[in-house]
C-alpha cells in the first residue's frame, strides 16, 4: 500500500487545494484491508480486491464515528480475481 497522499487525491482536499471537494481521508493499513477481504469472503461470500477491501475498512471506521441510524455507502470497485497470487496467497504475506 501507499503510505502517502497522492497528488491527484490531495487536489480534492480543501487543505491542499483551497477548494472543497473531498471532506477527508481515512488511513487503512495493508493488514486491515487483508483482514477485511478475508472476513467478507468468509462471512458474506464477497470476493473483493484490495481497493474494495480498503473502501470497506474505511466505511467501517467512519460508521463507528457516526450516530446510530446514520447511513454510510462505499463502492466495491474491484474483485479478487486479479489478486490470487498476492492478496489471497498466505505465502506472499509471509515475505
Amino acid at each position: 500500500g501507499n503510505d502517502r497522499l497522492t497528488a491527484n487525491f490531495a487536489m480534492g482536499l480543501q487543505e491542499h487545494s483551497g477548494s472543497p471537494g473531498i471532506d477527508s481521508a481515512v488511513r487503512v493499513s495493508d493488514q486491515e484491508a487483508l483482514d477485511m477481504a478475508h472476513h467478507l469472503l468468509r462471512h458474506e461470500g464477497l470476493f473483493l480486491g484490495s481497493s474494495a477491501a480498503v473502501n470497506c475498512v474505511a466505511a467501517v471506521k467512519v460508521a463507528r464515528t457516526l450516530t446510530p441510524g446514520s447511513t454510510v455507502t462505499t463502492i466495491l470497485c474491484d474483485n479478487g480475481q486479479r489478486h490470487l497470487t498476492k492478496f489471497y496467497n498466505p505465502a506472499a504475506w509471509e515475505e
